[in-house]
């Protein structure tokens, strides 16, 4: 029992110093914030300009798949493309560190529940077809 205490306590000291190395200089947080709640990421592989990204879990009866689906039909009456996913990767090579930045935004976007959105290099989870369609409004090119 007491080998489990120490490991415990050991595991909570390094997820500590983990967190305390990757902050922020100066206390600062970086910008999270971006349009209407999303935050700059690196767009996965694969999605096309201008079509929005929805992963979540495939033939789920869960409350968080039916809010996908559920967004997936609102965005699609109101004609915006839309492609669904339940994973992603990424085609980089040799990544700056502000891809690389951008990449672990994405997996916290991911992380965070579905449905995960992405669209035109902003992304969210969980959030409302109008916050869905503002972002893809204001980013979207010709």
């Amino acid at each position: 029992m007491r080998w489990w205490t120490l490991l415990l306590i050991a595991a909570g000291l390094a997820g500590g110093y983990n967190w305390w190395s990757h902050r922020a200089p100066g206390g600062a947080q970086p910008p999270t914030a971006g349009i209407d709640g999303f935050v700059a990421v690196e767009m996965p592989a694969g999605t096309p300009r201008n079509t929005v990204l929805v992963l979540a879990p495939p033939n789920c009866p869960s409350e968080q798949a039916q809010r996908a689906e559920a967004l997936i039909r609102d965005l699609t009456d109101i004609g915006i493309p839309v492609k669904r996913g339940s994973s992603f990767s990424f085609d980089l090579e040799n990544p700056s560190q502000e891809q690389r930045a951008a990449v672990d935004r994405t997996v916290e976007v991911f992380r965070q529940g579905a449905p995960a959105v992405f669209v035109n290099g902003m992304g969210m989870s969980n959030p409302t077809t109008s916050q869905v369609v503002a972002v893809y409004r204001s980013t979207r090119r010709g």
